[in-house]
């Protein structure tokens, strides 16, 4: 390779690695940390956690994420429809791993056990469903028992 094809196809790697940085960077932002309160060992979060409102529309999210000091591992609150949501821990059941969000499913990193969004395992090497939590609803609030 002379030097002038060289010089090229540095340019060329540089380019085309500052492009995946920023798509990767883009791709980082897809969970949603919601804000809550804690008070009477419980997790409140406003319902209109769950929509993002741009100047155009309004974007419902499936699901977002909180997290508490007394666990290690966020908590993943699933949107089930109407009044319905689940709460489950994001621990993986197989090795502790913390479990990634992906639509309706989580999904283990470490050894590809997945569990729906009601936290039932789909598929192994997990074997036992993941910790859920208890939940209330009233006309703005989710309650997340502890």
């Amino acid at each position: 390779m002379d030097r002038k094809e060289f010089i090229k196809t540095c340019g060329f790697a540089c380019l085309g690695g500052a492009t995946l940085a920023v798509l990767l960077e883009s791709c980082a932002g897809t969970n949603y940390f919601a804000q809550t309160s804690y008070a009477n060992n419980k997790i409140t979060i406003r319902k209109s956690e769950f929509f993002r409102i741009t100047k155009d529309k309004t974007i419902q999210r499936k699901h977002v994420l909180v997290r508490h000091d007394k666990f290690s591992y966020p908590i993943c609150v699933y949107k089930l429809g109407g009044e319905n949501y689940s709460a489950l821990l994001m621990q993986c059941t197989h090795k502790g791993c913390e479990l990634q969000a992906q639509g309706d499913f989580l999904i283990c990193p470490c050894h590809g056990s997945e569990f729906n969004n009601h936290g039932v395992v789909q598929n192994p090497p997990a074997e036992q469903d993941l910790q859920t939590f208890k939940i209330s609803t009233d006309n703005e609030n989710i309650y997340i028992y502890l």
